[in-house]
């Protein structure tokens, strides 16, 4: 495989900007959310939300940021990629990379054959590692701060973090798209 062309330092410039600017946005809408829900006692987030299994736990992904997941396939390894890329592959004519976020959490392992890849939308195509995905949560309760007997989550000290919800099945943190996009860019 041909290496692909840097793009132009200014096209780098405006998307590192446009990458911190979102996670400003991020970052506010995560304090306006903790805001509202302290002055009405709950916030439910609205919208659909997946259920990934990785590292060990669950966590919650917003529906709209997903374009399609599909099962684990063949990667491309590219060298000199940190451990949490694990490579490409094509995704619909055009190459995708893959993000551990397993490896992203610290934890090292094979995937599994079961394993699932989330597309995430957005200029460039991500695809995200996971063990499974399992269901869809509609509208889950936005908690703040960590509920009396939470276990401690790997996902707190990783800036993937946007919050904790309940679910059904328990409380489980909210990823940031825009950390696990940010991390596919890492040198």
């Amino acid at each position: 495989m041909a290496d692909t062309p840097t793009p132009p330092l200014d096209a780098q410039l405006r998307r590192a900007s446009v990458e911190e600017r979102l996670g400003a946005l991020e970052a506010e809408q995560a304090r306006l959310r903790r805001e509202l829900a302290s002055l009405s006692g709950e916030l439910r987030l609205p919208g659909l939300y997946l259920t990934l299994d990785a590292a060990g736990t669950s966590a919650l992904l917003a529906a709209d940021a997903v374009q399609e997941v599909v099962r684990l396939v063949e990667l491309e390894p590219l060298p000199g990629a940190p451990p949490h890329i694990l490579g490409t592959f094509v995704y619909r004519g055009s190459p995708a990379v893959a993000v551990d976020l397993s490896a992203l959490l610290g934890v090292v392992r094979q995937p599994e054959l079961d394993s699932h890849l989330v597309i995430c939308k957005g200029a460039r195509t991500v695809a995200l590692l996971v063990d499974r995905v399992r269901d869809l949560v509609e509208a889950p309760l936005l908690v703040d701060g960590t509920p009396e007997g939470a276990v401690s989550l790997p996902w707190d000290a990783t800036g993937l973090m946007a919050g904790l919800c309940r679910t059904p099945e328990g409380v489980r943190p909210l990823l940031r798209i825009s950390a696990v996009l940010t991390g596919a860019e890492a040198p």
